[in-house]
């Protein structure tokens, strides 16, 4: 199933889903959503990203088939031998489109898998790809030459984090300024209209109840910047 972002958009959200079975009964089941370019003529870059998506998927499927499937059934024997209900776990590779224009394509996916309410892994990965040319935007070209892009962004996500924690907004981790330094990965980001997001994974900053801590520096002359100068 393919789910339009927008009348306009030129790229969407492509949706699959796999069970996997013992004796007929679904033991496993996994859902993909990543993004597809439709254009009638896309370019060589937009095809290079779509067999991209495409190889993701196919990696993530083969992943579940390899590792999460035995898992899967040998729960489900587990269980059937012991007469207490099973139920099925889930692993999920969703994708978010945060911006799609200007020859710039930003996207975060989640992965995540549930076997049970107690049991559950989840990951946040980031793309920002310059859709001329086919290639990745890196952090430090969202910001103007020699700017200090990691200082400002502990600045913003400490300022932030106070003002949660003193509203009761959000619980933070002891030691927070060591930790945001030590986990910041700058690979970690996506754009969207607003501005330059930066993410955490979930322990390193915060609890897991609390997903991923997320912080947004607004678009400034001082940075980010939109990264227009690459396609000059």
């Amino acid at each position: 199933m393919v789910k339009p972002l927008s009348d306009k958009a030129e790229y969407t959200l492509h949706e699959n889903e796999k069970q996997w079975f013992v004796s007929e009964i679904p033991v496993l089941k996994a859902t993909i959503s990543i993004p597809q370019c439709i254009s009638n003529k896309p370019t060589s870059a937009q095809r290079r990203l779509n067999r991209y998506y495409l190889q993701c998927s196919r990696s993530f499927l083969s992943y579940c088939n390899r590792y999460l499937y035995p898992k899967a059934a040998a729960d489900f024997e587990s269980c059937a031998k012991a007469g207490i209900p099973f139920i099925c776990p889930e692993a999920t590779y969703i994708s978010t489109i945060s911006c799609a224009k200007d020859q710039v394509l930003s996207v975060y996916t989640d992965c995540a898998e549930y076997f049970s309410a107690a049991k559950e892994l989840i990951v946040r990965y980031s793309d920002t790809w310059d859709l001329a040319k086919g290639r990745p935007i890196s952090a430090k070209e969202c910001f103007p030459r020699n700017t200090k892009f990691k200082k400002l962004c502990m600045a913003a996500a400490l300022e932030h984090c106070a003002v949660q924690a003193s509203t009761g907004l959000c619980i933070y981790l002891d030691h927070l300024p060591m930790r945001l330094k030590r986990y910041f990965n700058p690979r970690n980001f996506y754009l969207s209209d607003t501005g330059f997001h930066f993410f955490y994974q979930p322990y390193s900053i915060a609890p897991p109840s609390e997903g991923f801590p997320t912080f947004c520096l607004p678009f400034s002359e001082e940075g980010p910047v939109w990264p227009v100068a690459i396609f000059s």
